[in-house]
C-alpha cells in the first residue's frame, strides 16, 4: 500500500506539490524512515578486538561484535558485520582484547561500601598498629562509635603456647587509647569481633551468656583469678553483640556506595552476587537500580532471618532486569580463620574443640524444604569438612532426584574426598574463592594438624571439586578478599598469591585450566545464577555485558597476568568505564 501510494506521487509529482497537506505527506514518507535509519544505525555498534573470548561452551574466539541496544546480534568477521550492518558506528580495540563482562559469584558489596567509611585495619601488622590507625581515624570522623574491619591476627607477632595459632588480641590497649569511646573491630573474615570494655559497658553485655554457634573468648585469669572476657566475640556472638550496635543511615555513606560501584566496574565487573542481605537493603539495590544511579547487575541471596523467610514464603522471588532474587544463604559454620569452621577432627592445639555449628540439622532441613517448595535456591556456607558433610548429604536428601536445584555450598572449604562424591549425585554447585586458598596457605596447616600442604586431604581443591561437580563459581568473598577478578583467575591457574607470599604454588595439582577458570568467572557463575540464557558468554541473542582488557588472559606468560588492566567495561551495551 505505502510502495503504490509512493509511486503515485511520483508520477504526479506536480499534483503533490500543489498543497501544503501533500509537502507534509511527501516529507512524512521520504524523511521520517530516513530519520529512523539514522536513530537505529545510532544505536548499533560494531566492536573490534585482536581477540574476542566469546567463553560459550565451544570456547569461540572471533574478531568482531555487534551490539544493537543492549543485545548481541552478531559474531564473527569484521568484514562480514561491516557488510550486514554497513551503517553501525565502529569502535576499534587495537591490541586489546574482550572477554564476557566478569560475574564475583560470592561477595558483599553492601558491606564493602560502608566498610569504606569505617576504620581501615587491612594489611596491619600488630595491636599497636591498629590502635595508630584507629586515633587517625577517630580525628576525621566524628560518630558515637568506632567502627573498623579487616584486622588479621595471623599477620601479627607471637604464637600461642603450642607454637601453632596466632592469639586473640585482648581489650587492654583498646580501653588505653579509647577509655570512653566504644570500639567494635571486625576481623578480616567477618566472623569474629574486637570490642572495647566502653561497649561492653554500653551495651550491657552479659559475656557469660551461653550463646548457640558463638562465643564469648576469656583470658586466662594469673594466679586462679577468674578468667575475664578478652574483648573477642566469635559467630553468633559476634552477630548479637552487632545486632545492639546503631545502624548508619544510607545518606551516611552513599557517596562511599558509589565509590564502590566505580572500583567495581574499573575492575570488569558486571553482576555481583550479594551473599546475605536483608530486605531494607533489597529495597535500595532496587531503588538506586530504578533511579540510574546503579548499572551494576545483583545476584541476592536473602540472609536468614524470620522476615526474610515470611516474606519469600508470602510474596515468592524478585525479578527485575538488573535484580534477581530467589536464593537465601544459610550458616552451617564460621570460619578457619577464626577457627570457627566446623571439623571433623580437633584443631591443633586445642583439644577437645571442632569449631562452631551455627544451625541445627534439624532447623537446616526445615528451611530447605520451604525453600524448595517456593522455588528459590538454597545456598549455605559451608567451610569445615565436618560442615560441607552435613551439608551435602541433607542437600541430597532433600532435592528431588532430577530437579534442577542447583543448590550451592558457598566456599566448599574443605571436604573429604569421601564427601566430594556427593556434590555429583544432585549437581550440587561449589561457590568457591580461589584467593582464599592462596590467602589461607601460610597458616592452613597450623589449624588442620597438617605436616604438608599436600597432607591437608580435600581442602581447598578445586581441581577434584570440578570433576564431581562439572563446574565451579568463582568468587572473592568481598572485602574479606580483595576485589580484583585478575587475582582471582592468578590464583586458580597459579596457586599463588598476587602480593608474592607464597614461595612454590600452594598444592599446585589442585589449580584450574585457564579456560576452567574464565568459565568460573562467566558462564558457570551465570549458570549458578539461572541466569546462563541472558549472560556469562558473548554469544547472539544475549544481554551485551563485556569487559575490554588489555591482555590475553588466555594466552599471556604467568608473570604477566597480574599487570592486566581493564580499558572499559559495558553493561546493556552502555559503557560504564
Amino acid at each position: 500500500m505505502i510502495c503504490n501510494l509512493i509511486s503515485t506521487i511520483t508520477k504526479n509529482s506536480a499534483k503533490v506539490f500543489e498543497s501544503s497537506s501533500n509537502r507534509f505527506l511527501l516529507f512524512v514518507l521520504f524523511f521520517i524512515p530516513l530519520f529512523l535509519q539514522a536513530q537505529n544505525t545510532q544505536e548499533t555498534f560494531l566492536y573490534t578486538a585482536d581477540k574476542i573470548y566469546q567463553s560459550d561452551t565451544a570456547f569461540g574466539i572471533v574478531e568482531a561484535m555487534v551490539v544493537k541496544k543492549n543485545t548481541i546480534v552478531f559474531l564473527g568477521t569484521a568484514k562480514v558485520a561491516d557488510s550486514i550492518y554497513p551503517g553501525a558506528t565502529r569502535i576499534e580495540f587495537k591490541g586489546k582484547y574482550i572477554y564476557p563482562g566478569f560475574i564475583d559469584a560470592h561477595c558483599h558489596f553492601l558491606s564493602y561500601c560502608r566498610g569504606l567509611t569505617q576504620a581501615n585495619l587491612w594489611e596491619t601488622k600488630s595491636e599497636d598498629a591498629v590502635v595508630k590507625r584507629l586515633k587517625k581515624y577517630q580525628k576525621t570522623n566524628k560518630e558515637t562509635w568506632i567502627i573498623g574491619q579487616g584486622w588479621d591476627q595471623n599477620n601479627w607477632p607471637g604464637t600461642s603456647m603450642d607454637g601453632s595459632n596466632k592469639p586473640y588480641p585482648n581489650m587492654d590497649k583498646l580501653d588505653k587509647a579509647f577509655p570512653d569511646v566504644p570500639v567494635c573491630l571486625k576481623r578480616i573474615d567477618g566472623h569474629a569481633i574486637w570490642i572495647n570494655s566502653a561497649a561492653k559497658r554500653l551495651l550491657l553485655l552479659n559475656t557469660d551468656t551461653l550463646i548457640d554457634g558463638g562465643l564469648f573468648i576469656k583470658s586466662p585469669g594469673l594466679l586462679g583469678e577468674k578468667s575475664n572476657f578478652s574483648g573477642i566475640c566469635i559467630d553468633q556472638a559476634a552477630d548479637f553483640v552487632q545486632s545492639k550496635i546503631p545502624v548508619l543511615p544510607y545518606s551516611s555513606w552513599k557517596l562511599s556506595l558509589q565509590k564502590g560501584l566505580k572500583n567495581c566496574y574499573s575492575l570488569g565487573l558486571t553482576t555481583l552476587d550479594e551473599a546475605g542481605l536483608s530486605l531494607s537493603d533489597i529495597n535500595l539495590i532496587k531503588s538506586l537500580q530504578e533511579s540510574g544511579e546503579m548499572d551494576m547487575r545483583i545476584y541476592a541471596m536473602l540472609s536468614q532471618s524470620e522476615e526474610n523467610l515470611y516474606y519469600l514464603a508470602t510474596n515468592g522471588m524478585i525479578q527485575t532486569e538488573k535484580l534477581s532474587v530467589r536464593s537465601m544463604k544459610l550458616y552451617l559454620d564460621g570460619a578457619l580463620g577464626s577457627s570457627g569452621a566446623l571439623l571433623k577432627k580437633d584443631y591443633c592445639g586445642q583439644k577437645g574443640y571442632r569449631g562452631l555449628q551455627l544451625m541445627s540439622n534439624t532447623n537446616f532441613d526445615y528451611i530447605q524444604q520451604l525453600l524448595l517448595s517456593r522455588g528459590y535456591q538454597v545456598c549455605v556456607h559451608a567451610i569445615g569438612d565436618s560442615a560441607n558433610a552435613i551439608a551435602l548429604r541433607s542437600f541430597n536428601k532433600n532435592i528431588p532426584e532430577g530437579y534442577d536445584a542447583r543448590w550451592r555450598i558457598e566456599h566448599a572449604q574443605i571436604v573429604s574426598q569421601k564427601d566430594q562424591k556427593l556434590f555429583a549425585n544432585r549437581s550440587i554447585i561449589p561457590s568457591v574463592q580461589p584467593t582464599h586458598a592462596t590467602s589461607d596457605a601460610l597458616w592452613a596447616e597450623t589449624r588442620l594438624c597438617g605436616e604438608s600442604a599436600q597432607s591437608i586431604s580435600g581442602a581447598y581443591a578445586y581441581a577434584d571439586l570440578l570433576k564431581q561437580s562439572k563446574l565451579l563459581a568463582l568468587g572473592t568473598d568481598f572485602p574479606v578478599e580483595g576485589l580484583s577478578p585478575i587475582h582471582t583467575f592468578y590464583s586458580a591457574t597459579q596457586r599463588m598469591d598476587a602480593a608474592g607470599h607464597l614461595p612454590k604454588p600452594f598444592m599446585g595439582n589442585q589449580a584450574l585450566t585457564r579456560k576452567q577458570a574464565l568459565w568460573g568467572m562467566t558462564l558457570w557463575a551465570a549458570f549458578a545464577n539461572f541466569d546462563e540464557s541472558r549472560l556469562g558468554s558473548l554469544e547472539e541473542g544475549k544481554l551485551a555485558d563485556f569487559v575490554v582488557l588489555n591482555t590475553d588472559m588466555m594466552t599471556t606468560e604467568a608473570k604477566k597476568l597480574l599487570k592486566t588492566k581493564t580499558v572499559a567495561t559495558y553493561i546493556d551495551g552502555k559503557r560504564v568505564w
